[in-house]
């Protein structure tokens, strides 16, 4: 049996319309840790966090509230072996740890729930977003990965409010 890793699109939402939590509505898309897509868009994120993290930290050390990560958490239960959920007021620490609040209610994280404080390392971090001015939001490589597998009206208002390239252009 092949274990699947809940990757959540809720905070693609949540992040541009702060009209409340969305969780309780929030799709959970399953794709098998071989699936080459997503894969691939969780490598092309994680080439750029490097290039993220410095242009997004602030001179006091912090990271800038634009920036949310998507952390792959561990969890016990019989099918998923991790739940890959969108973290965001994340602080990276002196030991390295990056640390924030979910962003949405996890499905396989039994006693957390939105808003809850987690803490991981960097090699759990599947992807990245920035939330622009103008209320687009870049990177969401995996966000980027589901939209086909949404319903139509899902994959319209999240793509709406997705950039047209993951890369803000002033940063190319």
């Amino acid at each position: 049996m092949l274990c699947k890793t809940p990757l959540r699109i809720a905070a693609a939402l949540a992040l541009c319309l702060s009209s409340g939590p969305l969780a309780a509505q929030d799709p959970v898309v399953n794709f098998s840790p071989e699936d080459a897509e997503m894969s691939a868009a969780i490598e092309e994120a994680r080439s750029h966090l490097d290039f993220v993290l410095a242009r997004l930290t602030t001179d006091d050390g912090g990271l800038h509230p634009a920036l949310n990560l998507k952390a792959r958490l561990p969890v016990d239960h019989f099918d998923v072996d991790d739940e890959v959920i969108w973290v965001e007021h994340v602080a990276l620490s002196e030991d390295g740890r990056f640390t924030g609040k979910l962003a949405n209610d996890p499905a396989y994280l039994p006693g957390l729930s939105l808003g809850d404080t987690v803490s991981f390392e960097r090699d759990q971090i599947a992807d990245w977003s920035v939330l622009s001015t103008d209320g687009r939001m870049y990177g969401h490589y995996t966000t980027r990965v589901m939209l086909p597998h949404l319903s139509r009206s899902e994959a319209e208002q999240v793509g709406d409010l997705l950039s047209p390239d993951p890369i803000p252009e002033a940063w190319r």
